[in-house]
């Protein structure tokens, strides 16, 4: 899905990571951000590791522009293992869960530093995709997110986030500062009251996004599918021989 970068800029295009080279990419380009931020050490394949964003239930979103990817973001779904922000505010999402809500984390946000000036627009493609994809697509009700305290005004103000966890030292970020934020994606089913949100999840964008989405979800089924057959058929010749 294509979204319009303002002042004559590139157009984004936001869409789920399908192929390795699109997931390696997107890997890479966490790692640099991150160690940029002081938030990693530097791995010796260069690459953002992390056992959550390999798990089938999490979807990798990755944003073009002029053809290369600059930015990424992951939606790591609930599981048996819980989210990483569980090693934070269990007894939080703990509360999330009891109340019935299906909650999903928002984790490993990178966008290139070419980008950086135009955070904004970015985000607002991500957001987009993201909210779409976990309200109409994975039926989610509650996004979570481990965000810097100084970057939380930004997330609460324009991006309908509120405060659900309390600053601590978040190990997986060098013992970076992190408060926990979350989103109510059911806010989405009905009038949204402020401009910039009205703007984001527009109708029309919501039901195109929505649309592109959904080929995605099945150009990567498609994919895992063919994978799994592979492996499967390199297993038995392993057998015969």
């Amino acid at each position: 899905m294509r979204h319009g970068a303002r002042g004559g800029k590139s157009s984004i295009d936001v869409t789920l990571a399908v192929t390795r080279d699109e997931f390696d990419t997107a890997s890479r380009l966490v790692h640099r951000c991150y160690l940029r931020r002081g938030y990693v050490k530097p791995s010796p394949d260069g690459r953002h590791a992390s056992p959550y964003l390999a798990m089938p239930s999490t979807a990798v979103f990755i944003a073009r522009a002029e053809r290369a990817i600059v930015a990424t973001v992951s939606l790591i779904g609930d599981s048996a293992r819980g989210l990483p922000c569980d090693s934070l505010w269990a007894a939080n999402l703990a509360a999330v869960r009891a109340d019935g809500r299906r909650v999903a984390e928002v984790s490993a946000l990178a966008v290139s530093e070419a980008w950086r000036g135009r955070s904004l627009v970015m985000l607002r493609a991500l957001v987009r995709a993201v909210g779409v994809y976990g309200r109409d697509i994975a039926r989610l009700d509650t996004l979570c997110i481990a965000v810097h305290p100084r970057h939380a005004p930004f997330y609460e103000a324009l991006l309908r986030f509120r405060r659900y966890g309390e600053l601590k030292a978040c190990d997986a970020v060098n013992g970076a500062p992190a408060v926990g934020l979350q989103l109510d994606l059911r806010a989405l089913d009905g009038p949204l009251d402020d401009a910039f949100a009205a703007d984001v999840f527009d109708a029309a964008q919501r039901r195109s996004v929505r649309a592109g989405l959904e080929r995605d979800v099945l150009r990567l089924a498609a994919r895992r599918l063919k994978l799994f057959h592979s492996r499967a058929a390199r297993s038995e010749v392993t057998r015969m021989c």
